[in-house]
């Protein structure tokens, strides 16, 4: 059982999720609890900050992205073991509940967030303690309060609600237990994270307008045929993953790869074999609360941001829940499925694990850490733009100075030149910032006075595009 949570410990991915790199680089500022705090994620960044801190006391000299990375990888792995106990309490035999916890663990998208820095990963194991609780039926309240606890990590997790109304539907009074504890813990959490975070006065409008926010590019979708086609993607890429482009080709690799061919002919041995044992046992029926926990995600998702996979991991553990607690507990089956177990292991490790753990992978990372050499320490950049590749570039590159620059200011160009002469170093403008200051044609000018066309940094392949322009 401890085999996933050491493998998304030893091996963290370097394709970073660029919000874990934006967490990162708030906390490393160490903002107060108001700039921490985001409707969302309510409370991930500021847990992320009060681990850092510990990390910090205690001297250990860590960048804060691979703490939240090694945080996510244990909890991970406590959601695989949380997940074995509660297919054993449903009744499901240890070998396929064991099975199953590893076909969970070694999913795609599962193990790819599992070794990042994301909101998903704790969200999804209070969801879990929950269901937990809520099955063994030892506390309302705690359950409650598990739930309350995921929902202020994730916004998503709210969806859980009507499987914990379907459960205690005969029982009004753990119905109004569970709610109290539920909901009252995150209304507190949201009025004081509001005030303390609101800049102008606090009003009822602004509030609501404050939990609803969402990026621009976070909509509903009423294409029903895209919506289902990307329902279908979706939910297969949460258990195959990477492309066969992505292969690295080396020793370590070909032995998986040996090891996939291996395991995908036992596995299609022991589905024969269990298709011809079909009529000897009986098939257990499908979990009916899991199957709701599944019905309400896919609902949802299919109509908000259907191409987000990762959303869908929210619906992963009782998905695979419902498939193990109908597989019919024969030998065959129970060998078919340890077979599929081992595919889903090696196939994503040799197409997603192994390949994006190395920095080579990640273009913005492979471009920061070789630029290291050309901006020493103290070197200034001035943005204008502070885009997802520049958060990766940016934090890698921790040495320089970066200084934003919102609109068109000669003074402050000048003041940024000035301090780069006075450091003995280049001042150097990030594309955005070069932008905005040719819309001007004193702007234009001035680059034209100062820029040194031969020291361009221009890096450009299919889908990145990474300019710096130096100025002496």
């Amino acid at each position: 059982m401890a085999l996933p949570l050491i493998l998304y410990v030893a091996i963290p991915t370097r394709n970073f999720y660029w919000d874990g790199v934006a967490f990162a680089i708030d906390i490393e500022k160490h903002l107060p609890f108001g700039s921490l705090v985001h409707p969302s994620h309510l409370l991930y960044k500021v847990w992320g900050a009060w681990l850092f801190r510990i990390v910090e006391v205690l001297g250990i000299h860590a960048r804060c992205l691979f703490v939240l990375q090694a945080a996510n990888g244990v909890l991970a792995g406590l959601c695989v073991i949380l997940l074995y106990r509660t297919l054993l309490k449903r009744n499901v035999p240890r070998n396929l509940a064991l099975a199953g916890s590893m076909l969970f663990g070694f999913s795609a998208t599962w193990w790819k967030f599992a070794s990042d820095a994301d909101a998903y990963i704790p969200s999804i194991l209070l969801l879990l303690c929950a269901d937990h609780l809520l099955e063994s039926r030892r506390s309302t309240v705690a359950a409650g309060l598990a739930h309350a606890g995921a929902m202020l990590f994730h916004e998503l997790a709210i969806l859980f609600l009507p499987v914990a109304l379907f459960r205690l539907r005969k029982n009004p009074k753990s119905m109004a237990s569970y709610l109290a504890a539920a909901f009252l813990p995150v209304v507190l959490a949201y009025l004081v994270a509001y005030r303390a975070a609101s800049t102008t006065t606090s009003s009822v409008g602004g509030f609501f307008t404050w939990i609803t926010a969402h990026s621009s590019d976070s909509k509903f979708s009423l294409n029903l045929g895209f919506n289902l086609i990307q329902t279908a993607l979706g939910t297969a890429r949460l258990l195959f993953g990477g492309r066969f482009s992505d292969l690295a080709g080396d020793p370590i690799t070909i032995g998986a790869l040996v090891c996939l061919l291996l395991a995908t002919l036992v596995f299609w041995i022991n589905l024969w074999r269990a298709a011809r044992d079909g009529g000897t046992s009986q098939r257990p029926p499908p979990p009916q609360s899991a199957a709701l926990w599944v019905a309400v995600y896919i609902a949802f998702l299919f109509f908000w941001m259907p191409a987000n996979t990762f959303y869908r991991l929210f619906y992963l553990p009782p998905m695979v829940l419902v498939v193990i607690r109908m597989l019919r507990p024969a030998p065959p089956t129970r060998n078919a499925l340890w077979a599929f177990a081992a595919m889903l292991l090696l196939w994503n490790f040799s197409f997603v694990v192994h390949p994006q753990s190395s920095p080579g992978y990640n273009v913005a990372l492979r471009f920061a850490l070789a630029q290291r050499e050309k901006w020493p320490p103290g070197t200034p950049i001035v943005f204008q733009r502070f885009h997802p590749d520049l958060w990766v570039i940016s934090y890698f590159n921790q040495q320089a100075a970066w200084m934003s620059l919102e609109r068109f200011d000669m003074r402050q160009l000048e003041g940024n030149l000035e301090y780069a002469r006075r450091e003995g170093k280049p001042l150097w403008l990030e594309e955005t910032a070069f932008d905005l200051i040719t819309t001007d044609p004193a702007g234009r000018r001035w680059l034209a006075t100062h820029e040194r066309s031969d020291q361009l940094i221009d890096f450009r392949d299919a889908k990145h595009q990474f300019t710096f322009h130096c100025l002496k």
